[in-house]
């Protein structure tokens, strides 16, 4: 079958639009010109996509639970995927992957209406590394729509609630992926960080949280932001089992091209790792990391105490200060919102790359926006406002200066962490925040609450290095996270130190 060819009409708009200013016969003769050059378009829509193997497994789609099941809405669906014979390191346990990893067969919809009826026909990199591993898929876990935001209340299937008080939001993006182990839902989870969507629920659920070294692990298949900050990684209640998922899904992609991945990367073992203690250990307390304007003094206060018990179990710590630390939302907002939107309207895929293009999610996700791009979240559509007007009116330049000034960023974490093994803040500067009301009854509250929590775990979005939240003594019943973080691909160093903290209790 041909594609359509565009009308004279279109060129014209097209012209128009894009200031090209044909005249009438330019008109014509591109008329001619780009109906001959769509004779090759015509010749590429014949040729098949080479096929993505998928994983061979027993693959049940399940349904959504009801509230009574699952009652602080950590599960989109629950389903059953599994290797015939599971056998491997994560053979028994039970997996929660978040609603933007690709399973071949289940729903993916990134906890959005656009996409209640995609249906991916590929499985994720992780996905068939952790299916090889012997590990049952349980879950598809809750998030925010499109992973916008970092409060746990924008899903189009509801807010995602606090396992210590419901009256709370869980975080976000990752809310059910925090929830369902804090609750024993599964056993592990997968969740994505952009702006700390791994940390932050974590931070507020109590639960152990792992984003790695910017392209540690393969992003293939799975729906992303800007690939700049694009990272996925393993939520558990203890750092031992985020060492053990890491072990399955670090390395190399053997099945595409990431984008994000340097041409070699080595994977120590994680799991051997984790017993060297923290003796000898230097770690620097960042300065800038507390006392924010959003900061809660008794966060400040438990996370100080932890670091002085860091020090009673070995490690050498002291304070640094990283003025830089101060830039991190300007910077981390030019290039989540314009980097993030201008993916969602190129259907989660970045031209001028080698990755693997999931052609089936592009056609989705654009066909999506012009049929129901009314029901994004209040927060995307702040997103996508934003983003059209910086670049129609700043032809992105803003984007690029914050792109640079990222850049500044990472060389001022890594003069600190030439230094010392691992940098220290608050995950998180405040405990969850009271679910909010509804979008219709105070916009502004609701889209606020979004965003305001990413100060400190944006920053190492923004510079690729890897960083952990574990949980340390909380305040009026509500959890408060400890972050480590350190140098790029000494993920083992980090996984060390926050499980040697989380032993001592």
């Amino acid at each position: 079958m041909t594609l359509r060819r565009p009308s004279r009409e279109d060129l014209t708009d097209i012209s128009q639009r894009h200031h090209l200013r044909l005249t009438e016969a330019e008109v014509d003769d591109y008329f001619d010109i780009v109906k001959d050059v769509m004779d090759g378009y015509d010749e590429l829509d014949q040729y098949p996509d080479p096929i993505r193997e998928v994983t061979p497994a027993v693959r049940v789609p399940g349904a959504r639970p009801s509230r009574e099941d699952d009652p602080l809405n950590a599960v989109v669906r629950y389903c059953s995927v599994q290797a015939v014979e599971p056998v491997g390191p994560l053979a028994g346990k039970r997996i929660g992957i978040k609603d933007t990893v690709c399973v071949a067969g289940i729903p993916t919809t990134c906890g959005s209406r656009l996409l209640y009826d995609y249906v991916p026909d590929i499985d994720a990199t992780i996905v068939r590394r952790i299916l090889e591993a012997g590990g049952h898929i349980t879950a598809m876990l809750n998030t925010c729509d499109f992973a916008f935001s970092g409060g746990g209340h924008t899903s189009a299937y509801g807010a995602g609630l606090n396992p210590a008080n419901p009256e709370h939001v869980a975080g976000g993006s990752s809310c059910g992926s925090a929830i369902a182990p804090a609750t024993g839902l599964v056993d592990i989870a997968i969740g994505g960080d952009q702006g700390g969507s791994i940390r932050m629920p974590s931070s507020w659920c109590g639960t152990v949280g792992l984003k790695p070294t910017h392209g540690l692990v393969p992003y293939t298949g799975i729906v992303g932001f800007d690939q700049t900050i694009d990272h996925i990684g393993p939520m558990a209640t203890t750092v031992e089992d985020c060492a053990l998922m890491l072990q399955v899904i670090a390395g190399k992609d053997d099945t595409a091209i990431d984008p994000r991945q340097p041409s070699t990367i080595d994977v120590p073992d994680y799991r051997s790792a984790l017993e060297g203690g923290l003796r000898g250990l230097k770690i620097a307390v960042v300065k800038e990391g507390f006392g924010m304007p959003e900061s809660m003094p008794e966060v400040d206060e438990a996370v100080r105490a932890a670091a002085e018990q860091l020090a009673s179990l070995g490690a050498e710590v002291r304070e640094v200060s990283v003025p830089q630390h101060r830039w991190v939302v300007p910077i981390w907002n030019a290039i989540a919102i314009e980097g993030g939107v201008d993916s969602f309207y190129h259907g989660h895929a970045a031209y001028q790359t080698k990755g693997y293009f999931n052609t089936r999610l592009m056609s989705a996700m654009s066909r999506a926006i012009v049929t129901n791009g009314g029901d994004f979240s209040a927060t995307a559509k702040m997103g996508v406002i934003m983003a059209h007007y910086m670049r129609e009116n700043y032809q992105g330049v803003f984007y690029g200066r914050a792109q640079n000034q990222s850049r500044a960023l990472t060389a001022a974490y890594n003069r600190i962490l030439a230094e010392a093994d691992l940098v220290l803040m608050p995950t998180t500067p405040q405990t969850a925040h009271v679910l909010p009301e509804s979008v219709e009854k105070d916009r502004k509250t609701y889209v606020g609450q979004a965003l305001n929590m990413v100060q400190n775990t944006a920053a190492f979005d923004l510079t690729g290095h890897p960083s952990i939240s574990v949980p340390v003594h909380g305040v009026k019943g509500m959890p408060i996270g400890l972050m480590l973080t350190g140098r790029h691909f000494d993920d083992a160093t980090v996984l060390r130190a926050a499980h040697a903290y989380q032993r001592a209790g």
